[in-house]
This record gives C-alpha cells, structure tokens and sequence, in this order.
C-alpha cells in the first residue's frame, strides 16, 4: 500500500513539473505594428526583423500588424489604451509590459531588455481586440503591480518618462518649425525684395489704400506659392517614403545640403564681420534673378490700374511668381525644414500638414511687418539700413537654424 501511494506521488510530481516545463517553453507573445508608409518601419524590416526572428526563433511568436489594414487601427488603439500610453507611431513593439516606439530608437536598442525581463519576470503581452483588455483587467491586483513596474520601466532617466521624452522632442520640433518660418523670412533673399517691393509703390505714386491692398494681396500669394511648393514636395516625398533606399537617398542629402548651408552662412557671417559687404555674401540671390523680380514687379504694377480687382489680379501674380523664382535662396530653409515634417507624417499626418501650414505663417510675418510698417509711414531707406545694420545677426540667426536642424535630422534618423 505504502509502496502504491509512493509510486502516484511521483508519478504527480513528474506531471507536475512536466506541465510547468511546458508552460515555461510556452513562446513569449509580441505585437509589431508598422504601415507601408513609414520608412523607419521600411528600415527595420529590411535591417532588423529577419535577425530577431533567428535570434527569437523559439522564444518569441511575434504578430506582425499593418495599421493600413481595415480594423487594425482598432487593436494598435486598444493596445495603447492598455499600457495607459495616450500616443504613438509606428513602428511600434510591445513585448510582455514594455512598450518600445521607433526604429532604431527604442525597438533595436531595447528590444532584447524588454525580452528577458518579460521571460524573467514571465509576463504576458497584451495586445488585440477588447476581449484582450478584458481579460487583462480580470485581475485587478495584479494590473496594479503591473502599472507599477511599467512605469518604473518606462522611466528613461531619474524623473522623466519615456512619454515625457517623446513630448518635449515634438515640442523642440514645433519651435523649430516656428523659428525656421520666422528667420527664413528674415534672411537677406525674402527681406531684400520685401523692400524692393515697397520701395517700388512708393516711387510709383501709391497711396496708402493702395499700398495695403497690394502689399496685403502680395503676402497671400507668396503664403499660398510656398504652400503649393511645399506640399508638392511633401506629398512626393510622402509617396515616396515606402521605397526604402529613396527616402534615405533624401535623407542623407538634406542632411548634407544643411551641413552645407551651415558652412557657408558661418562664411557669410564672418566675412560680412568683417568686410561690411553685402556684394561679398554668397547665400543671396543671383542678381540675374534679382533683375528677373523687378521686370516682373514693373511689368505689372508699374502701370496703376483703376480697377481694384485688376490691382489684386496684379498683386497676387507678383507674389507668386516671384516666391518661384525666390524659392531657389528660401529653399535652403525649406528642405530640411520638410524633411523634418515628413517624420510627423508616419502616424500624425494633420499634425505634419498643421506644421506646414505655421512654417509659411511665420515665414510671411516679417513681410506682413514690413508692410504695416510702410503703411505708418516708414520708408524704405530705413529698411535697408536696418537690414545692412543686422545682415551679421541675420547670417548668425541662420548658422544656428541649419545647426538646430541639422541635430534634429541626426537624431531622427
């Protein structure tokens, strides 16, 4: 009898240790979310994803999710809402408590942590539809300890959440973007022909009325050419931003072209310092083109038109082909400033046309002061003084735009 009872003592404890080493080899679950259009998502798959699935091949049973796809933008919101994280892009790993956003950033970086803390730890991985969440409230002691951990995890430094990270970096972004628009309209190309252009009503007889109305016609043309210009070239890059090696083509090249941009308005800088002229600075326009603008402001407003309609009419294709031909200086802000939007579009497509839309706001700022100023009465000559007087601050303004830029488009690679 006692032998008996021996033997299905045993034979319990193996069953038992059998079914918790079964448990044990059970893979991990992890959720990968990515779209089409992202290119960092473009990039992990190409660089990253087949080495994790060798490394993770019996450890981990990854799920991958296309955010394009019909319904699927519900299970990544219902998974944010479960890890309490109110915003994200793609692509975006959640692997047991962790959730880790952008390549290479977080999800190269700190994909393996997160994999043996969540096996250490044996956590599971919460991702899907409602019946997912439900059951991962259905312990409520247990979602609390798990809460906790996951915000001391989600801690990158002494204080600071990772969400609190992601929140200043859109917010160093967004003064970016504002400072960009304020000093591309500053810089000598877009001031110059402000001037030029209010000079040119004065000499011409124009009378206050007239003035504002050209002037105020003129701004909203160039407002709505950089516009045009600018969601041209977003909306290609946009559609190009799936093909992997073309948008890191685009990359590297802005990034070059703003490292470049920065070199020569130091040079500028230093040698109007030095010199005090203007003739001497090489980010201006050529004076081909500079000739070009006058033709065109002479060609339809030298004549006054007695119509106000035409007045407008008038007025706007000024602004606009001259923000063409002006686009060939300004362009050297605008690129990288794209550039930098284009990030937004992986998962904030309204936020990034929304910065578009403040870039050109701020852009046209120092035009609409420009010519509220001659409106007063202010004439063009102090215009120019004030713009020779601060053409050394005006390059130094621009040496930290591009350096600013060119950090952000670094670190954002």
């Amino acid at each position: 009898m006692l032998k008996k009872l021996l033997l299905l003592t045993i034979a319990v404890l193996g069953f038992a240790n059998a079914s918790a080493y079964a448990a044990q080899k059970q893979p991990l679950e992890a959720a990968l979310f990515t779209a089409p259009w992202c290119g960092h998502c473009q990039r992990l798959k190409k660089e990253y994803l087949n080495e994790f699935k060798k490394l993770y091949n019996d450890t981990v049973k990854l799920v991958e999710y296309d955010v394009s796809q019909p319904g699927v933008n519900i299970i990544f919101n219902d998974t944010l809402a479960e890890y309490k994280v109110e915003s994200a892009g793609v692509p975006c790993m959640v692997v047991g408590e962790s959730v880790l956003m952008g390549y290479p950033a977080e999800i190269k970086t700190g994909a393996d942590a997160a994999i043996r803390k969540a096996l250490d730890n044996n956590e599971r991985t919460y991702f899907g539809t409602k019946a997912y969440i439900a059951e991962c409230k259905a312990n409520a002691q247990k979602a609390a300890a798990e809460e906790d951990a996951s915000c001391e995890n989600d801690q990158i430094a002494p204080g600071v959440s990772r969400q609190e990270t992601l929140n200043m970096f859109e917010q160093i972004t967004f003064w970016a973007i504002i400072a960009a628009g304020l000093i591309d309209g500053i810089n000598p190309c877009a001031f110059a022909v402000i001037v030029f252009f209010v000079s040119f009503l004065a000499v011409y007889k124009y009378d206050r009325k007239e003035v504002l109305l050209i002037g105020s016609s003129y701004c909203l043309a160039v407002f709505l050419a950089y516009i045009a210009i600018g969601l041209g070239l977003f909306n290609f890059l946009y559609a190009m931003s799936s093909f992997y090696y073309v948008m890191m083509i685009f990359k590297w090249l802005t990034i070059a072209l703003c490292a470049l941009f920065l070199l020569l308005s130091l040079y500028d800088f230093l040698i109007y310092q030095k010199t005090k002229d203007y003739n001497k600075i090489l980010l201006q326009l050529p004076k081909s083109y500079k000739e070009y603008i006058h033709k065109v402001m002479r060609f339809f407003l030298r004549d006054k038109q007695k119509s106000t309609f035409r007045l407008i009419l008038a007025a706007l294709a000024v602004g606009f082909i001259v923000s063409l031909v002006e686009a060939v200086c300004t362009g050297q802000v605008y690129l990288p400033t794209i550039a930098l939007i284009l990030k937004e579009a992986d998962a904030h497509f309204v936020r990034a046309m929304l910065y578009l839309l403040v870039y050109n706001l701020m852009f046209i700022v120092p035009l609409a002061v420009i010519l509220a100023l001659s409106v007063m009465g202010y004439e063009s000559k102090g215009f120019n003084d004030f713009l020779k007087k601060h053409l050394g601050l005006t390059k130094l303004a621009l040496c930290l735009l591009f350096l600013g830029l060119l950090i952000l488009l670094l670190t954002n690679m």
